[in-house]
C-alpha cells in the first residue's frame, strides 16, 4: 500500500513520529560515522599515529608482507598475484586461505603506502563494526539510544578487537566487522529482495578478504537466524515460516557467484594442502567467562532479563548468545556443538574454538539493546498513563519533550556509566595496539632468494627478495634444496651440459636463454608447483625444487604460472558483479523516478515541496478560504480544480464535449488525474458541482467535495 512503512519482522509496529526522539537523533549517518569515529581516535590512539609503521608481532609482519608483494606485484610487474616468490621459497598467492589481494582494500594499498593502507584497514573495519551492529539492532526494532550501545559494545570492547589488533589480524577486523552489515541485509530480505543481493555481496567481500574464520562463522549465524525466525514467524501469515530461507538461499547464491574469484582456486588449494586440526581443544565455563570483565556484568544482566519481557527478538538473541557461548566451551563431548561442526568440511581445518566468543558479544549487545528499548517504551507508557493519553504524542509539546528527556536522561544514568568502564578497559587493552617497528627499506636489484627471518617477514618484498624461513597456517610443501646464497637463481644440474642466462623474471614469468650439449634439467630456486608451464620441455619436481627437462640445442625457455581455477573464479564473478551492477542500476532508476514523482506530484501532501519542507508546511496555521464560485472550474486554462487538490488537476486546455456526448449531457467536466506510481494520466469524471446555498445568515456553504481515492503503489 501507498504509504504503508515497513517493520522488521517479529517487531511490533512503532508510532510514526512518536516519543523516540533519540531514534530522530542517530538517524542521521553521518552524525553516527562521525560519533564512532571519536570514539575510535580516543580509545586506539596508535592508529592514528606512525602511519608507516607495523605492529612488533611477527604474525603482523607476515600479513605486511602479503600486502606487500601483492602489491609489488601489480605496481611493478602489472600482473595478478597468483605465486608469491617472496614467502617460504615461493608459494601460491590469491588461491592461498590468508591472501586478501580481492579485497576492496587493495585499492587503498594502491594509492597509500602498505603501512599507511594497514592502518586505514583498521579505521574502517571498526566503523563497519560499528554502523553494522547499529543498523542490526535497530532491524531488530531498537531504539537508536539502545542501538548506538549495541555498537559501542560490539566496536570497541575489551575482550576480542584488542587481541586481534594487537596480532595484526586485520582480515578479522574487516571481516567481523562486515558481519553484522550481512545478519542485517538477511533480516531486511526476509520482506525487501533488493537487500538479500546486498547482504550476498557483504557475504562475498569477507570471504575474498581472506576470511578464514568470519566467512564460517558468518554461515553458522545465517543459519541459526534462519532456523530461529522461521519457527517464530509460522504463524505471521500463509508460508511466512518460508521467507526467512527464502532470504537465506538467495543470498548464499549471490555470495557463491561474486566469491568464486578466490572460492574456485582455495578449494583447489585445499584439496592439495588440506590442513585437520587433530588436537582436542576444550574450555571450562569459567575460562570462557573470564573473558569477559567485570564491566560486562550488566550486560549479561540486560541481556538475560531481556526474554522475561516477551519480546521475540529478545528470545532470539539469548538464544545465539548461549548456542555460541556452547560452542566457545570447544569440544568437550561427542555430542557437543563444535565436535558436530568439526564433522563438516569447512570447519575441520578451523581451530580455537573461543573465537566463538565474538559471536557471543554481538548477540548480547544486541540482546541488551531490546531490554533498554523496552525500558524506554515503558518510561512513555507511564507517562502517557500518568497524563491520561493514548499516546506521548497526544501531549502538549513542552511536556512531551520534558517527559521524553527525562526519561532518555534516566536510562542513560542507568547504563551509562558501564558503557563508560567497558570503554576504558577497552582504552587499557588497545594501548598495547603500538604501531612503533621499523618500517622496511625499500631497494632495487635483482630477485634472489634469502635465508630469511619469519619474524621480520614484511621486509624482503621492500628488498626484491625471498624469504625462505616463513610462518603459515597450513603447511605447505616447501624443497629442501632451496638455497639462500646462490651465485644466480636459475641454473643447470650438471653446470658441465649446459649454461643458463636469465633473460626476464617477473612473480610469474621467468624467461631464460639455454643453451645445453645435450638434454639436461635446469633447477629454479623456487618451490615446484604443478600449475608451472614451460614453452620448451617439462616442467618437473626435483626433491621438491621447481624444474624443467630440456632438450639439446639452444632454447628460449619461458616459464609461466597459470592458475586455470582462479581464471575461472574471476570471470564467473566479474559477471556475478556485472549482473549486480545492472541489478543496482535498475533500483536506482526506479527509485529516482519514484521520487521525482513524490516531488512533482500534486498528490505529494507538500504540494511539490521536499519532506522536510512538507511538515513545516503542514504545521503552518491556514487562513480560512473562501469557496470557489461554480465558474472558476472553468475560467482558465491556469485554474485549478477544488475537487481535490492533492490528486486531481485540471488540463491545460478545456475539452469540449460534442453535444450527443454523455458527459456534455449532464453537465459533468473533465479533469485528468496523475497516477503517483506509474506517471500516466487517466482521465476522470468530476460530478456536477451543485450552486452554492445561502444559509440564513446569508453565508454562503461550498459544494461537497466527493471523497479521495487512495493510489496504491
Amino acid at each position: 500500500m501507498s504509504g504503508a512503512r515497513w517493520q522488521p519482522p517479529l517487531v511490533s509496529p512503532i508510532e510514526p513520529n512518536g516519543h523516540r526522539w533519540t531514534d530522530w537523533l542517530f538517524s542521521f549517518f553521518w552524525l553516527r560515522l562521525a560519533f564512532f569515529l571519536s570514539v575510535v581516535h580516543e580509545r586506539i590512539p596508535g592508529l592514528f599515529a606512525n602511519g608507516r609503521h607495523p605492529l612488533e608481532y611477527m604474525d603482523d609482519h607476515a600479513f605486511f608482507s602479503f600486502d606487500a608483494s601483492n602489491t609489488l606485484t601489480v605496481q611493478r610487474y602489472h600482473q595478478l598475484p597468483a605465486w608469491n616468490p617472496y614467502w617460504c621459497g615461493g608459494t601460491v598467492g590469491i588461491a592461498g586461505p590468508e591472501d586478501n589481494f580481492f579485497g576492496a582494500d587493495i585499492l587503498l594499498r594502491l594509492l597509500f603506502d602498505v603501512g599507511i593502507a594497514r592502518h586505514m584497514l583498521a579505521i574502517v573495519g571498526l566503523l563497519l563494526a560499528a554502523e553494522g551492529t547499529y543498523r542490526l539492532a535497530r532491524s531488530m526494532g531498537s531504539s537508536g539510544l539502545a542501538s548506538t550501545g549495541a555498537a559501542l559494545i560490539y566496536m570497541i570492547n575489551s575482550t576480542v578487537y584488542p587481541l586481534w589488533l594487537g596480532n595484526g589480524f586485520l582480515n578479522f577486523v574487516l571481516g567481523f566487522g562486515l558481519l553484522p552489515w550481512v545478519l542485517w541485509c538477511f533480516i531486511q530480505g526476509i520482506e525487501r529482495p533488493g537487500y538479500r543481493y546486498l547482504g550476498g555481496f557483504f557475504f562475498a567481500w569477507i570471504f575474498v578478504h581472506a576470511g578464514t574464520y568470519p566467512a564460517p562463522y558468518t554461515l553458522l549465524t545465517i543459519g541459526f537466524l534462519t532456523i530461529s525466525l522461521a519457527i517464530l514467524m509460522r504463524n505471521e501469515g500463509e508460508r511466512a515460516w518460508a521467507k526467512p530461507f527464502v532470504s537465506a538461499i538467495v543470498l548464499g547464491a549471490v555470495f557463491l557467484v561474486l566469491a568464486q574469484a578466490k572460492f574456485l582456486p582455495l578449494v583447489m588449494f585445499l584439496k592439495q594442502f588440506s590442513r585437520t586440526w587433530l588436537p582436542i581443544e576444550q574450555l571450562p565455563a569459567g575460562t570462557i567467562l573470564g573473558v569477559f570483565s567485570a564491566a560486562h556484568v550488566p550486560l549479561l544482566i540486560l541481556a538475560g532479563l531481556a526474554p522475561l519481557t516477551r519480546d521475540r527478538w529478545a528470545v532470539v538473541c539469548a538464544l545465539g548468545a548461549g548456542l555460541f557461548f556452547v560452542v566457545s566451551m570447544g569440544d568437550f563431548d561427542p555430542l557437543s556443538p563444535y565436535h558436530l561442526l568439526k564433522q563438516l568440511p569447512l570447519f575441520k581445518q578451523l581451530r580455537t574454538p573461543e573465537r566463538h566468543v565474538i559471536l557471543v558479544l554481538l548477540f548480547l549487545a544486541c540482546g541488551a539493546a531490546r531490554f533498554v528499548t523496552v525500558l524506554e517504551d515503558t518510561v512513555a507508557r507511564f507517562v502517557s498513563w500518568l497524563f491520561g493519553v493514548d499516546s506521548v504524542g497526544e501531549l502538549p509539546a513542552p511536556i512531551r519533550v520534558t517527559s521524553v528527556l527525562a526519561g532518555t536522561l534516566a536510562v542513560a544514568l542507568a547504563i551509562g556509566p558501564r558503557y563508560t568502564q567497558m570503554l576504558k578497559d577497552a582504552t587499557t587493552q588497545f594501548a598495547s595496539v603500538a604501531f612503533t617497528f621499523e618500517p622496511p627499506r625499500h631497494m632495487g636489484g635483482e630477485f634472489r632468494q634469502h635465508r630469511g627471518n619469519r619474524r621480520d617477514g614484511h621486509i624482503f618484498p621492500a628488498i626484491n627478495a625471498g624469504s625462505i624461513a616463513c610462518i603459515t597456517g597450513i603447511p605447505v610443501t616447501q624443497s629442501r634444496l632451496l638455497r639462500g646464497d646462490l651465485a644466480q637463481e636459475e641454473y643447470p644440474l650438471d653446470p658441465a651440459l649446459a649454461t643458463v642466462r636469465r633473460v626476464r623474471w617477473t612473480p610469474n614469468e621467468i624467461e631464460l636463454d639455454v643453451q645445453a650439449r645435450r638434454a639436461t634439467r635446469v633447477l629454479i630456486n623456487q618451490n615446484h608447483h604443478k600449475y608451472w608451464r614451460s614453452s620448451v620441455g617439462a616442467v618437473v619436481s626435483h626433491q621438491g625444487l621447481l624444474a624443467i627437462d630440456v632438450p639439446a640445442g639452444r632454447h628460449r625457455v619461458r616459464l609461466r604460472y597459470v592458475d586455470r581455477p582462479m581464471q575461472i573464479g574471476i570471470a564467473i564473478s566479474l559477471l556475478g558483479l556485472a549482473w549486480l551492477s545492472v541489478v543496482a542500476a535498475a533500483y536506482a532508476r526506479r527509485r529516482w523516478r519514484k521520487l521525482r514523482a513524490t516531488f512533482a506530484s500534486p498528490a505529494s501532501p507538500s504540494g511539490g515541496k521536499p519532506p522536510l519542507v512538507a511538515v513545516a508546511v503542514a504545521e503552518e496555521p491556514k487562513e480560512p478560504e473562501e469557496p470557489p464560485s461554480p465558474t472558476d472550474v472553468a475560467s482558465g486554462p491556469d485554474q485549478v480544480s477544488a475537487v481535490d487538490d492533492a490528486d486531481v488537476a485540471v488540463i491545460d486546455e478545456p475539452r469540449i464535449e460534442s453535444a450527443g456526448s454523455p458527459a456534455a449531457e449532464q453537465g459533468e467536466t473533465i479533469v485528468a488525474s496523475r497516477d503517483e506510481e506509474a506517471d500516466s494520466e487517466s482521465i476522470a469524471v468530476e460530478p456536477p458541482r451543485s450552486p452554492s446555498a445561502e444559509t440564513p445568515s446569508g453565508e454562503t456553504t461550498p459544494p461537497a467535495t466527493p471523497p479521495r481515492e487512495d493510489h496504491d503503489e
